[in-house]
């Protein structure tokens, strides 16, 4: 039996609340998309027409009520895990993703180019050229859009262009951390990571890669 007073045990114990911390937040946000998920997985099954069409539009919809402003909202809730210490932070996920939707104008631009992206993937697949010139833009704009849910979930001081000029690496590397753990759950079928940690550990990564608050050590 561990002892959870010795030094080892404070380690197990600490270690297993950073654990928890992240999964609350991850389940929170995978709750607040479930329903973008099911509709992505819909669209993907679909050929390309007239209810393509009329999916990609709902899904476009989905994306600016759900998915951006909840991404944000991750940013806000791991700031808030880096300056309390280890908690449930699910509760506070709902808040700040309710506090995110303010931002509609973000919301509804960034969801509206994705949904640009889906179907112009979808009307060019097959075609080499034109398909990873529509890959490479959507890797562009998933780059912007996290850069820029850092900038508005956390509150940071740095403007959007000061973050692009002085940590460029640092958003190519936050973007294929983001690419890879969704890799993972689509080919490796991997799905309960998506469940687990894909998005709040990306998140956690992301914010500690940009140089985020960190005021507590658990």
């Amino acid at each position: 039996m561990i002892n959870l007073k010795t030094k080892g045990g404070q380690k197990l114990l600490a270690a297993g609340n950073w654990v928890w911390s992240l999964f609350t937040i991850n389940f929170a946000w995978f709750l607040i998309n479930f329903s973008v998920i099911l509709t992505a997985i819909i669209l993907g099954s679909l050929d390309f027409n007239i209810t393509f069409v009329v999916i990609n539009l709902i899904l476009t919809f989905m994306l600016a009520i759900f998915t951006i402003p909840s991404l944000m909202a991750s940013f806000a809730t791991v700031q808030d895990w880096q300056i309390n210490g280890n908690a449930s932070y699910f509760k506070k996920q709902f808040i700040n993703w309710i506090d995110m939707l303010k931002n509609y104008k973000l919301n509804i631009g960034f969801a509206f180019v994705f949904g640009i992206l889906i179907f112009l993937n979808k009307w060019f697949f097959g075609n080499v050229f034109p398909h990873m010139f529509i890959l490479t833009s959507t890797v562009i704009v998933m780059a912007i859009l996290i850069t820029m849910s850092f900038q508005v979930g956390t509150k940071s001081e740095q403007s959007f262009t000061e973050l692009c000029l002085e940590y460029p690496m640092r958003i190519l590397g936050a973007t294929l951390i983001f690419i890879a753990l969704l890799v993972l759950n689509l080919v490796l079928q991997l799905a309960f990571l998506i469940v687990i940690c894909s998005i709040s550990l990306s998140v956690y990564f992301t914010y500690r890669m940009f140089g985020g608050r960190v005021e507590k050590n658990d």
